[in-house]
C-alpha cells in the first residue's frame, strides 16, 4: 500500500516479489520506506524496504501497469465446481476442535487455535481430502476457501488483503504432500514469495486458493498457487519457497509406550 500510495491512479500492480529476510517484532512499529525505480508510459516500478529498529527486515520489488486491451487470452481451468463449497466446509476453529476430539491435536493447540481465529483478519476453511491412489507428491493438490473478514471498500485494499492472504498456508503443501506429521517438522518459514495479479478481486467474498508443490529438497519447499474466484476466474499466481526442516528422528520426544 506505501507503494501504490507513490504512483498515478491510472496505474495497477500485477506483479509483487517478497524477501522476508529478518524475524520481525509486532510490537514494534515498520516503516516502509519507497524507492521509485522506474517510471515509464505503461510500467513503473517500486521497491519497499519495510524497517524496524534500523534494519530492514523485508523487501519487495513491486511493478504496476496501465491495464491494457488483451491480445491473448488463455487461463488455468477452474478446479471448484467438483469441489466442496465453503458453506459446506467447517472453519478454522471447528477442524481444530474436531482433531481435538480425535487427540490429534493437544487442548492447548486447540485453545491457541480459537485465539489465532479471533485476531486473524481472514476466514479460510480448508478441503480436508484423501489425495489420489498412487499419486505422488508434485501430482497432488491442496484446496481451501478464504476471504476477508468484514468488508473491504476501496479497489486498491482488495488487493493489499488479496497479497496478505495468498501467504496463508501455502508453505506447508509442501510438507502435506509428503504426507509428513506437522509435529514432526522442526522449523518451516518463507524465504520469499511472489504474486502475479491477473484481474480485478473483491477479497471480502470466497476465493478458492489451489496449491501443489513441484519439489522439496535441500531443507527447502516449493510451492505454487492459483487463485479462483467462484465464477472460475483465475485472479491471481503465487510462487514461493521457503526453509522447512525436519525433527531428528533420534532426537524425537514421542513417548515409547
Amino acid at each position: 500500500m506505501a507503494a501504490i500510495k507513490t504512483v498515478p491512479e491510472a496505474y495497477q500492480v500485477h506483479s509483487m516479489h517478497c524477501y522476508f529476510l529478518l524475524a520481525g517484532d509486532a510490537s514494534v512499529p515498520v516503516l516502509y520506506a519507497v524507492e521509485h525505480i522506474r517510471e515509464g508510459k505503461s510500467y513503473c516500478t517500486r521497491t519497499v524496504q519495510a524497517r524496524q529498529k534500523g534494519r530492514c527486515i523485508f523487501s519487495t520489488t513491486i511493478s504496476f501497469q496501465i491495464p491494457a486491451k488483451a491480445v491473448l487470452n488463455h487461463s488455468l481451468d477452474y478446479p471448484g465446481r467438483s469441489l466442496p463449497q465453503p458453506e459446506t466446509v467447517p472453519d478454522f476453529v471447528e477442524q481444530a476442535k474436531s482433531m481435538y476430539k480425535k487427540g490429534v491435536l493437544s487442548k492447548a493447540d486447540y485453545e491457541n487455535a480459537a485465539e489465532i481465529e479471533k485476531i486473524s483478519p481472514v476466514e479460510a476453511r480448508a478441503i480436508v481430502r484423501e489425495y489420489p491412489p498412487g499419486s505422488t507428491p508434485p501430482d497432488r493438490r491442496d484446496y481451501m476457501w478464504i476471504k476477508a473478514k468484514g468488508t473491504i471498500q476501496e479497489l486498491n485494499a482488495h488487493i493489499m488483503a488479496l497479497a496478505y492472504m495468498s501467504d496463508r498456508a501455502l508453505l506447508g503443501n509442501s510438507v502435506r504432500v509428503n504426507q509428513v506429521d506437522t509435529n514432526d517438522v522442526r522449523m518451516m518459514v518463507s524465504l520469499d514469495h511472489s504474486i502475479y495479479f491477473h484481474a480485478p478481486v473483491k477479497a471480502d467474498e470466497w476465493l478458492l486458493f489451489e496449491m501443489h508443490s513441484p519439489w522439496t529438497g535441500s531443507a527447502r519447499g516449493l510451492v505454487y498457487g492459483s487463485i479462483f474466484t467462484r465464477t472460475g476466474t483465475l485472479v491471481a499466481s503465487i510462487i514461493q519457497e521457503g526453509v522447512v526442516r525436519l525433527r531428528d528422528p533420534k532426537q524425537s520426544t514421542k513417548p515409547k509406550l
